[in-house]
């Protein structure tokens, strides 16, 4: 099997397509949730689309783990030291992390956060979404790898941690609310966290075994075969926790669509089987939808923070945007159209920002320095 189209830009091509269906799929349902007309979110057909929707958090997360491990284990030493490369890779997390809680803000400055914030607008602030839950997760993985003396020892690690967090979910959940709201939020659905690290860092944790392991394989020209059991595995996987929920389980484990570890296993088994099918689809000749989605998938953070601020507005932007235009109860024509339309925007933005930033490190240094500087000075002093 030939090798990732990407591997010499330091990525890994098959990821960016598992993002660039994901983050697709996560702007078409933030789009249908927040705009059209309640009487059709209440239909069946609206239900079983929701289904679709406990995808790609997970699967981001998944792919993230994986590329850690591919990163990590290329410079294992240097990953595991205090220097330029461990510096730069935290504060990337950090930066990320930030702008994470920042899209949660309910005032655009820190003298209205301090005085005028509510407590539910603090357990609002505090919450984990899905980039607070992949820099959280990540900086896990990064303690493994910083404790653990070899990478079989982190493969151990994370294939034992899954499948704990998995079956420990149900517990974190119902003591969390408990906690104080900054703490209970890390672990628990049950306050306004969207993705607690209850049980969504395990799937970064399942990645990280299966990209492991996927690493070996191909080191030793055997990836063909690796991929063939671990489609056979993940299928099995699939098949045996729905087969396992029809039977009588301990009341603990019953809520099958929230904390049941069956329905996190389910999840690592499809996650499982679409990275494999994105890594056989690498391997066939180029194609420019393959190369749209891919170019989707690398820039999809920039997508994910866009879609939102347009979509939802942000403390900056508390009145501006798409629902406030448009309103949230669209009949199901008009609100399919304006999913399109802002999908295709939000995919030239993608494709746009990796074609200028081509050549242009110094520019896109500066640039994101001077946003960052500017909404810190005017966070700080309005």
């Amino acid at each position: 099997m030939g090798k990732s189209a990407a591997s010499a830009a330091g990525r890994l091509e098959f990821l960016d397509l598992v993002r660039g269906v994901f983050i697709l799929t996560m702007v078409e349902g933030h789009t249908l949730r927040a705009l059209l007309d309640p009487a059709i979110k209440a239909t069946a057909a609206f239900q079983y689309h929701e289904l679709i929707h406990n995808l790609p958090g997970p699967a981001f997360l998944f792919a993230s783990g994986v590329a850690f491990v591919y990163s990590t284990r290329a410079q294992w030493d240097s990953y595991r030291r205090w220097g330029p490369k461990l510096r730069r890779r935290l504060s990337r997390w950090v930066a990320v992390l930030a702008i994470g809680y920042g899209l949660q803000l309910t005032y655009a400055t820190l003298r209205r956060t301090l005085s005028e914030t509510t407590p539910e607008q603090f357990a609002f602030l505090v919450s984990l979404n899905i980039l607070q839950c992949i820099c959280l997760s990540l900086i896990l993985l990064q303690v493994v790898a910083l404790a653990v003396p070899e990478m079989k020892w982190f493969f151990r690690f994370a294939v034992l941690a899954s499948i704990a967090i998995a079956f420990a979910t149900p517990f974190a959940w119902a003591v969390g609310p408990e906690w104080p709201v900054w703490l209970g939020s890390l672990v628990s659905g049950r306050t306004r966290s969207v993705f607690p690290l209850f049980p969504y860092a395990g799937f970064a944790l399942a990645g990280a075994a299966w990209g492991y392991q996927h690493a070996l394989a191909r080191e030793r020209g055997e990836e063909a075969a690796f991929l063939r059991r671990s489609a056979r595995f993940c299928v099995w996987l699939c098949l045996g926790s729905v087969a396992v929920a029809r039977a009588p389980l301990p009341q603990i484990y019953s809520d099958f669509w929230y904390t049941s570890p069956l329905f996190f296993f389910l999840r690592v088994g499809i996650l499982g089987l679409l990275t494999i099918g994105a890594r056989h689809a690498e391997t066939h000749p180029a194609s420019r939808f393959r190369e749209l989605l891919a170019i989707i998938g690398k820039e999809s953070l920039l997508i994910y923070v866009g879609h939102l601020i347009v979509l939802y507005g942000s403390a900056f932007n508390p009145d501006t945007n798409l629902v406030k235009v448009v309103g949230r109860a669209q009949p199901l024509a008009e609100g399919l159209l304006i999913w399109l339309i802002f999908t295709a925007a939000m995919a030239l933005l993608g494709v746009w920002w990796s074609w200028w930033k081509r050549g242009r490190e110094w520019e896109v240094g500066a640039l994101k320095w001077t946003l960052a500087g500017y909404f810190a000075y005017v966070f700080l002093t309005g």
